[in-house]
């Protein structure tokens, strides 16, 4: 697939950097949590996104040459950022697997590496609303990346946190329906100004996403019916309530049926921001006027 490389980093990454995000404010409401699986996750993805970016370079020692531009280069900027992210994340997930006893040191380093993957994303962002795309020069790329890292980092944090994130389970269903509903206003506006745009790279791309209108109704069905399964839950939360044997009786297949649940909303979040991000990169079409 066209663009694999591409897919994999931003996806995996800003999934990492949501899920770091989320272990940082798991910590904040229990101190005692480790939050081990969701951890090496995002360790693991940060991986996988940092080696796939060095796949799309084509020429990943060509790299180094962009890092001495720090100040005038996002791409040096990313660079930089994704690796320290990387390096933190692993940090951590070495500290909870080898020496599960030095919480003090997760606990500082877990919320310092989301910190950095968030100014990351911030980053990413830029380096495509800067791009010679017309599709890519709007503000929605900011929401779309950042919806992205939210909706990715909380359901893959809820899916391997189970009691652990009880504490935080409402905030981070909560997250996902406000960045979802962030994500599709934001998306709204989009189409509009490309839509109306009098550029002819922009028509061209308004095209492609017109051909695949399959593909978007896809995304969209998938991420809102994956934060509707969240939010589900809270809604639910007072028909739990019974008396005596009932109660008993009741309790294992709630929390079955809840783990269930968590797990198809984090299915259906993740491939419609996959699918959404296969779009983003597909109606790329760069403004050829007054390029020769």
């Amino acid at each position: 697939m066209e663009n694999l490389s591409l897919i994999l980093f931003s996806i995996c990454l800003q999934g990492a950097i949501g899920t770091m995000a989320f272990v940082a404010l798991g910590k904040s409401f229990n101190k005692e949590g480790q939050f081990k699986p969701a951890m090496v996750t995002a360790a693991g993805l940060a991986i996988v996104g940092l080696l796939a970016s060095l796949l799309h370079l084509g020429r990943p020692l060509a790299a180094l040459n962009s890092l001495a531009h720090f100040g005038t280069s996002w791409l040096s900027r990313e660079i930089w950022f994704t690796a320290v992210f990387t390096g933190l994340t692993v940090l951590c997930a070495l500290l909870v697997l080898i020496k599960p006893a030095a919480k003090g040191a997760v606990n500082a380093l877990a919320p310092l590496a989301a910190v950095i993957g968030l100014i990351d994303v911030y980053i990413m962002s830029s380096i495509y609303n800067y791009a010679s795309v017309p599709a890519w020069q709007h503000g929605s790329i900011f929401v779309e990346f950042y919806a992205a890292a939210i909706s990715l980092g909380a359901v893959i944090f809820l899916a391997l946190s189970g009691k652990e994130a009880d504490k935080v389970k409402k905030a981070a269903s909560l997250a996902v329906g406000i960045a979802v509903v962030v994500q599709v206003a934001a998306m709204v506006a989009y189409y509009i100004q490309l839509g109306t745009s009098e550029n002819l790279a922009a028509g061209q791309s308004l095209a492609l996403l017109n051909s695949m209108s399959g593909v978007m109704t896809t995304k969209w069905l998938f991420i809102l019916l994956g934060a509707g399964l969240l939010m589900f839950p809270m809604g639910k939360g007072s028909m739990k309530i019974s008396v005596g044997q009932a109660a008993a009786q009741m309790a294992a297949p709630t929390e079955g049926t809840a783990g269930t649940t968590v797990y198809l909303a984090a299915a259906l979040v993740v491939i419609g921001q996959i699918l959404g991000r296969y779009i983003f990169y597909a109606v790329m079409i760069v403004n050829t006027v007054g390029l020769s």
